[in-house]
């Protein structure tokens, strides 16, 4: 079974995409297959593997990001004697080894990254992230080094109420100069579908600003989602 839909990227909007404004970004559906989501979502690493983050500190006086964190197979935040927060590949299930081998080797997908990124060559990383209440992503654009992010998002409209927010906010016209703004400080912002099956894909640029307002969602429930992140390479 294929877990990645060809026909969703061959439909790919990469003009309209281009020309998006504040930045380039598009809101898939089904960019996985039925059956291919629903294995993923069955098959989310459990909680025992991540660990929490809590106040850590961001640059320009931005509030910190808690979550759970897990990365796959090494971390930004650990040194390379500190497993905590780290799974590997053998600890995945085979649905979750396939779709990362799937997300390096299917062609359509890969010319679709290369098209949008004008052929600037980048490495892959993967991470998962897991919010309960009280958590959120302050405003915030990506470090120059993440030049473009795909957040695939693993809640339904069966586990997840959006009245308890978790709507990923695509922010514009920024109002003061200020790195730290607040998400009143933004002229708009635009909230992105993250329920049964919808993914996130962006190009990073000075203006991709983007946020996710505090969760206010009941004990036992998480917002639950798997960031592929792309990063510049030497060439």
């Amino acid at each position: 079974m294929e877990l990645i839909n060809d026909s969703v990227i061959q439909s790919f909007p990469l003009d309209a995409f281009n020309k998006r404004w504040p930045f380039p970004w598009h809101n898939f559906h089904e960019f996985l297959t039925p059956e291919g989501f629903s294995q993923l979502y069955a098959e989310f690493p459990s909680l025992e593997f991540f660990e929490y983050h809590e106040n850590l500190s961001r640059g320009s006086g931005q509030r910190p990001h808690n979550r759970y964190y897990l990365a796959y197979q090494k971390s930004i935040y650990k040194k390379d004697d500190q497993m905590g927060g780290i799974v590997t590949s053998e600890a995945l299930t085979p649905s979750w080894q396939q779709f990362i081998h799937e997300l390096e080797t299917n062609k359509n997908y890969q010319d679709l990254m290369h098209r949008i990124l004008g052929n600037q060559p980048f490495e892959m990383r993967y991470a998962w992230h897991a919010g309960m209440s009280t958590n959120e992503v302050s405003p915030h654009c990506d470090n120059i080094s993440k030049i473009a992010t795909h957040i695939f998002y693993f809640n339904t409209s069966e586990d997840w109420n959006m009245e308890w927010g978790g709507a990923l906010i695509v922010l514009g016209d920024k109002l003061t100069p200020v790195q730290n703004p607040d998400f009143k400080d933004f002229m708009t912002s635009t909230p992105i579908k993250i329920l049964d099956n919808h993914s996130f894909l962006f190009k990073n640029t000075p203006n991709a600003w983007h946020g996710v307002k505090a969760l206010k969602s009941p004990e036992g429930k998480y917002r639950r989602l798997f960031n592929v992140i792309f990063e510049a390479k030497d060439s």
